[in-house]
This record gives structure tokens, sequence and C-alpha cells, in this order.
């Protein structure tokens, strides 16, 4: 199964919310997730504002982005999506989806997850997926 986290998402695993259940999926041979640089410099550029700094350790910052380089699935963007999505700056999240193709975008995003699916690929919750994978979030 291949796995499309928006960069939201990823934030919140780094925070803390969820981070057991997301280090199960990631471990699973059965999961592939799929990330872009363009998705990393967006993460790292919201993590670098201030709010964050009391949220997120230097060293779990370290760590996160050792982690995505060790496990996930690097993409380039090679298709440029088509959509009326809400927020135009997720443009390039279903840009990334198409470019795999993946079998799942994984979002807690309401811009997203009302649309349900883009060119054909779900976009689910975090706890479908996880539903998907016969997993809790424990």
């Amino acid at each position: 199964m291949k796995v499309l986290f928006d960069s939201n998402l990823w934030i919140s695993f780094m925070i803390g919310k969820r981070l057991t259940s997301l280090a199960s999926v990631l471990c699973r041979h059965d999961v592939e997730v799929y990330v872009s640089e363009q998705q990393l410099d967006e993460i790292r550029g919201v993590i670098a504002r201030k709010k964050f700094d009391h949220l997120i350790s230097a060293e779990t910052r370290y760590y996160f982005f050792e982690m995505i380089y060790d496990i996930c699935f690097f993409t380039d963007i090679t298709v440029e999506a088509i959509s009326n999505i809400r927020d135009p700056k997720d443009l390039f999240l279903l840009s990334m989806a198409e470019s795999v193709p993946v079998d799942y975008i994984v979002s807690g995003d309401r811009d997203l997850t009302d649309m349900k699916q883009h060119a054909g690929i779900p976009i689910l919750k975090y706890t479908e997926l996880l539903e998907k994978l016969n997993m809790s979030e424990d």
C-alpha cells in the first residue's frame, strides 16, 4: 500500500500526537510512505516558526528527519494536478499523489478530507487509514 501523509500530519506526529501508531505504520512491510523534498521544505518552514520552539526540541527535529530519510520513499513531482481545492497551497500534495501514484492520501485537513478523493485516489483521515490496516491508535 502506497501512502502519502499531508504535512500537517507529519507536524502533529513530531509534536507527539499519535507518535506510537505512526511508528507502527512506518515499520509495516506492506506500507510505503512517500514524501518529496518540496514537502520536507514546507515542514521545515513551518516548524522553524517561533511558536514551535517549545513544542519540538532540536533533537526531535533532527531524529524526525533522520527517520524520514531512512524509512520513507522519495518521489519527484512529475504531474501537475488540476483541482478546485480550497487551499491552492495543497495542490503540490495532490500532484505528489498523482506522481507516485499512491493508493491513499492521508490528511487531517478538512480542505482535503472534504474532497473524499482526488483523481481516483481516496483521501482518508488518519483513523480511517488505521482501520484499513486493522490497527488502533494505542
